[in-house]
């Protein structure tokens, strides 16, 4: 346990000083290096920026459908009484889960294939294949690094959670995109790395990463932090790869609670 505890901590801080690299290339003025992929299609003047893997999930509620039993009951009346009441109390806990299922929640929760590009993220859901979100319909974005996780607000859909360890690197790119590369470092969910990418360089200087809970978020693939680099892509180039009911929901999270107080829970995407 305890070795797999050290892994997880050495897997996250990996990826932690990989998005101050990133921070730190982007602040410079330089923009990331195309990738090239196989597989999608990008639309004219798209470039893909960051091919990785990251935990998706949707906010929104359910439909408070639920079916009754019932019948015809035969017997003495005690009997049928009985069984009447069995049958009302099935179908109270019935109503009882609908009505708790018709509020919002992080449902839909997967890893999956995300690739990022300079006007979309795209998700590759299984069932679905390819979901496109443009950075030009997000009106909420709350980078929240601290707890490894980015949420997306939509005009027109449901609030998307991208998390997990590559959170760094695509709240700083995201970011970038989003905002416009002469606001997107005054993002207050990306501050400790820019501040940290700030910072001379020097022998002792290490990003801390911020959230002790990394045994939670493993991944131990190898990432390469001699240079500003996201999975299979880095700023400065590389190689091509394959793609692949409203109501009071306080959470205590002020990220979380602001994007419920806005959902819709007719639109689902």
């Amino acid at each position: 346990m305890a070795r797999k505890k050290a892994n997880a901590d050495a897997a996250a801080q990996r990826e932690w000083e990989l998005g101050i690299d990133w921070a730190r290339w982007l602040l410079a003025g330089n923009a990331p290096q195309p990738l090239r992929v196989y597989g999608v299609v990008l639309e004219p003047n798209e470039y893909a920026y960051l091919q990785t893997t990251a935990q998706y999930s949707r906010l929104y509620g359910g439909n408070g459908r639920y079916t009754t039993s019932g019948g015809f009951f035969i017997g003495r009346p005690g009997m049928v009484l009985g069984m009447m009441a069995a049958n009302a109390a099935v179908n109270a806990g019935r109503k009882a889960a609908a009505k708790r299922d018709m509020q919002a929640t992080w449902r839909d929760v997967q890893e999956l294939p995300v690739l990022a590009t300079n006007l979309r993220l795209m998700c590759h859901l299984p069932a679905k294949g390819w979901m496109s979100f443009y950075y030009s319909a997000v009106q909420e974005f709350y980078p929240d690094t601290a707890n490894w996780m980015i949420t997306f607000g939509f005009q027109n859909a449901v609030p998307l959670r991208i998390a997990g360890l590559t959170t760094p690197t695509l709240a700083v790119l995201a970011a970038w995109c989003v905002h416009g590369n002469g606001r997107w470092q005054g993002e207050p969910g990306i501050a400790p790395l820019v501040q940290a990418a700030l910072t001379p360089r020097g022998p002792d200087t290490i990003g801390e990463v911020p959230y002790d809970s990394t045994a939670e978020l493993q991944d131990d693939r190898p990432t390469d932090t001699t240079a500003p680099a996201g999975n299979t892509s880095t700023p400065a180039g590389d190689a091509g790869t394959p793609a692949g009911d409203s109501g009071n929901y306080a959470t205590g999270n002020a990220y979380e609670d602001l994007i419920r107080s806005k959902l819709n829970p007719e639109d689902r995407r």
